[in-house]
């Protein structure tokens, strides 16, 4: 494997969750006034597709990090990202201080989606 390439796993249930999530977040981006770039444009219209219609890739770089990749088909434009997966690292702080009961935990985060991918020989 070379040095640049990159393994891709992909969501081919709960693409929902996703949604959700990516939904979540681009309030806070339109709380916060970020919403003129092509990438937020392209969020926005992902989020706003059926889950049937989208595909959705992540890669792991870290323990809360992962880069996404996403397209609404029948498109074949490929869009990417770097998310950080705030639940899971407040999920590993509670754990360490013996916290397991916080709301935290029932919510759906990028970690666990990660873990129901499949492999993937997407090239980007």
């Amino acid at each position: 494997m070379k040095e640049t390439e990159v393994l891709w796993r992909e969501l081919v249930t709960k693409k929902e969750e996703f949604l959700h999530i990516l939904r979540i977040l681009n309030h806070y981006y339109e709380m916060r006034g970020e919403t003129k770039s092509k990438q937020y444009a392209f969020r926005r219209h992902l989020a706003d597709s059926s889950p049937e219609s989208v595909q959705i890739f992540f890669s792991r770089l870290g323990p809360f990090e992962y880069q996404v990749a996403c397209r609404v088909l029948p498109e074949e434009q490929v869009e990417t990202w770097i998310h950080i997966d705030g639940i899971a690292e407040e999920r590993e702080r509670l754990k360490q201080i013996g916290n397991t009961e916080h709301p935290v935990f029932s919510l759906v985060c990028l970690g666990d989606l990660f873990a129901l991918t499949l492999p993937s020989t997407l090239r980007i």
